[in-house]
């Protein structure tokens, strides 16, 4: 089985593990307040971290978000192997969670949105390290462009998701969180392709 095909099946095992969580909230009622972004409980809680951006609030949130995480992941899977994608969502996951609370964001969070924003940035990266035409550069720069004129207009409130629907509305936190950390983990990712590189010692 190809790196690629292994890393689609891994991406739809967490997009399953991700609607099974929705569905399974209603049964088990303590399951977001327990495993969501809680400022004052993340150190004491670490698994927060990560379990937040894996909890929805309602079906549209889920479905929006699912839908676009396991695009980015057919799209991207051919740059990783099993391995390096979970590394790349645990940078993502863990990473925006930790920027958020240096930044003092007090407010509680679920949702895949900041990890999609992070695939989308390391993704971009990514394509503009292999692309060889002038053209494919110019689509690369302009999905970069577009994506900051995105998170420009949440900052500035003239864009607010109807994904997020019964949480703060303040996007441009989270999904800036999310390209911050998906810069951070392209860089760590070109890192770790300079050192498979490398020639061995004799």
């Amino acid at each position: 089985m190809s790196n690629k095909l292994q890393v689609i099946i891994c991406g739809v095992l967490l997009s399953l593990i991700s609607i099974w969580a929705y569905y399974y909230q209603f049964e088990a009622h303590q399951l977001l307040e327990d495993f969501d972004y809680s400022y004052a409980q993340v150190w004491q809680q670490p698994w927060r971290l990560v379990t937040a951006h894996f909890l929805h609030l309602t079906t549209l949130h889920w479905v929006g978000n699912v839908l676009a995480f396991t695009a980015l992941t057919v799209f991207l899977a051919r740059h990783f192997t099993v391995r390096t994608y979970l590394n790349a969502l645990l940078l993502l996951t863990a990473g925006s969670s930790v920027i958020l609370w240096l930044a003092g964001y007090q407010n509680r969070f679920v949702g895949l949105s900041a990890v999609n924003h992070g695939l989308l940035i390391m993704g971009i990266l990514l394509e503009l390290r292999g692309c060889k035409t002038p053209s494919q550069k110019y689509l690369l720069y302009t999905a970069g462009a577009l994506l900051g004129l995105k998170w420009l207009a949440e900052f500035l409130g003239w864009w607010q998701s109807p994904l997020v629907t019964g949480q703060d509305q303040q996007l441009w936190q989270l999904h800036g969180a999310g390209i911050l950390s998906g810069i951070l983990a392209w860089w760590l990712h070109n890192r770790h392709l300079a050192k498979l590189a490398q020639p061995s010692g004799e």
